[in-house]
């Protein structure tokens, strides 16, 4: 028995041998190996930071189906698709992205494996990067000259790698208080010229997404409505949330118009009104409905234990229940039974046990439904110290019906009986509590489910383009194998390849194949 045993097993043996052999020679390592993911990696400061947190530019991208990788200081690192840390960074030299550090890393040898900027973004099929708002303080044209003498360096450079896609993104602007006219204007014409043919033509992996362009306004200083200060030249959330998706339709564009021979993609036309989001309000004045949460913070599953009722002057009252029958989703959602009588107020809020840093988010999603509906009530989020917290307040509208109602950070305004001492501006990053405030003389219910933080510029999934597992060039890694954690993840067997072969191998070839799975 014993011996009839290994003669089978070594029967299936040779049968799986000889059915790997066939797989080879019909498909070649190529073929198994043939089409994985297109990898972005987007290598940016502060303001790309932002852009990606506040415009829904990695939820973007992976809806279509990439891998998005991102890179900050070297101090923030390397951020994976899911948007976490990887623990590592490309060790950018003396952290610089203005012109002639890109210049300084284009310049650099490539390594197998990488152990230099350089050679790490050649592990991605995209690249992307971009210079902060200081290289808008243009001084003279001689230094717009040699802005434009470092670029033609890292042209050269891209052009030895004609199976990459390089986005190349202009400098956001500067705003009055930190540069003037001239600067500004020179500003404007290296952006110009770096999206111009005389930078582009003849160079088809080459595109240039004119940043510049969307932020600034006919003075050539950051848009008044996307500047938080005169002095600060970050752009701010509506900004980003303008932005973000124009970013993600450019890149995708640029990546299938690449691989289609389609003509260059251009930045959509910056809208007039520019909306933080879609909704018939003014911006700025109030919530909006329907844009995608980034993640719950409260679903009520778990109950109401957070939650507690506050209610003052006779004959207000306010009861707080876990309704199990009316819910959005899940298993609970909060009722909110109300009675607030004249010169009273009452209310119910949520405190957090320790600061909540919602720093990378633009604002909070909760779904609403009321009885009577149209009755409107007063959303605060506390920030600051969380012994004497700063309130800063929206006004929200309740619906008849459940509906998704979201609260921009740039809707809050700092309460009128706030505390001087507390601070001035809201900051998500310091978030003690939230809170519903309901008006006096009013009645009715209220139930509230699912709040969640805010993202934006989510899109519908549409399949990514795939590339094809290869070596650019002589001592690039393929990007299919990495080394070292915190690369572009390996290559998938080609589901077509398995289609076509699978009739003429039969069964022993799909057990072979799902085996390698």
């Amino acid at each position: 028995m014993i011996h009839w045993y290994s003669h089978r097993t070594a029967s299936r043996m040779g049968a799986l041998v000889t059915v790997a052999l066939l797989l080879a020679f019909l498909i070649g390592p190529a073929a198994i190996q043939a089409q994985r993911p297109t990898s972005i990696i987007f290598l940016h400061h502060s303001t790309g930071e932002n852009l990606i947190n506040q415009g829904g530019v990695r939820e973007g991208l992976t809806a279509r189906g990439y891998e998005f990788w991102d890179h900050g200081y070297n101090g923030d690192g390397l951020r994976g698709p899911d948007g976490s840390s990887t623990g590592r960074n490309f060790d950018v030299p003396d952290d610089n992205t203005d012109p002639d550090g890109f210049a300084a890393i284009f310049s650099q040898p490539l390594h197998n494996p990488p152990d230099n900027t350089f050679s790490y973004l050649m592990q991605y099929d995209v690249i992307a990067f971009k210079s902060c708002f200081p290289t808008s303080n243009i001084g003279d044209d001689d230094q717009l000259n040699q802005y434009k003498a470092y670029y033609h360096t890292i042209r050269n450079r891209m052009d030895q790698f004609p199976d990459k896609v390089f986005i190349v993104l202009t400098p956001p602007p500067q705003v009055p208080g930190a540069s003037n006219p001239a600067e500004a204007t020179r500003a404007r014409a290296f952006a110009n010229w770096l999206k111009s043919d005389e930078y582009l033509a003849g160079h088809p992996n080459v595109f240039t997404f004119d940043f510049f362009d969307l932020l600034a306004g006919a003075d050539n200083f950051l848009r008044p409505e996307y500047r938080d200060s005169n002095d600060d030249a970050h752009p701010n959330v509506r900004a980003n949330q303008t932005i973000g998706p124009i970013f993600v339709d450019f890149i995708d564009q640029a990546i299938r118009g690449f691989q289609g021979g389609a003509p260059r993609p251009t930045a959509a036309v910056q809208p007039t009104t520019a909306p933080v989001e879609p909704t018939a309000a003014p911006p700025g004045s109030g919530p909006a409905a329907g844009a995608p949460a980034a993640g719950v913070i409260e679903d009520f599953e778990q109950g109401l234990d957070y939650w507690s009722a506050n209610v003052d002057g006779a004959g207000t009252e306010v009861d707080l229940e876990l309704d199990s029958q009316v819910t959005h989703s899940g298993q609970g959602a909060m009722r909110v039974q109300y009675t607030v009588a004249a010169g009273g107020w009452g209310g119910c809020d949520r405190y957090f046990d320790s600061r909540q840093d919602w720093s990378g988010t633009a604002g909070l999603s909760l779904w609403l439904r009321a009885n009577p509906a149209g009755q409107s009530f007063l959303f605060m989020v506390f920030a600051g110290d969380p012994e004497n917290p700063t309130g800063f307040e929206t006004r929200v509208q309740a619906p008849p019906d459940w509906s998704q109602v979201t609260i921009p950070w740039s809707s809050l305004q700092r309460a009128s009986w706030a505390d001087a001492s507390g601070l001035a501006q809201f900051d998500p990053a310091q978030v003690t509590s939230i809170a519903i405030i309901l008006d006096e003389n009013t009645q009715g219910t209220l139930w509230i489910d699912d709040i969640g933080l805010l993202g934006s510029g989510g899109q519908p999934p549409v399949p990514a383009p795939t590339v094809p597992v290869t070596t650019s060039a002589p001592g690039v890694q393929p990007t299919s194998a990495p080394t070292t954690p915190g690369q572009p993840t390996g290559g998938r067997c080609c589901p077509g390849a398995g289609a076509i072969l699978l009739p003429l191998l039969g069964a022993a070839a799909l057990s072979l194949l799902r085996f390698w799975r």
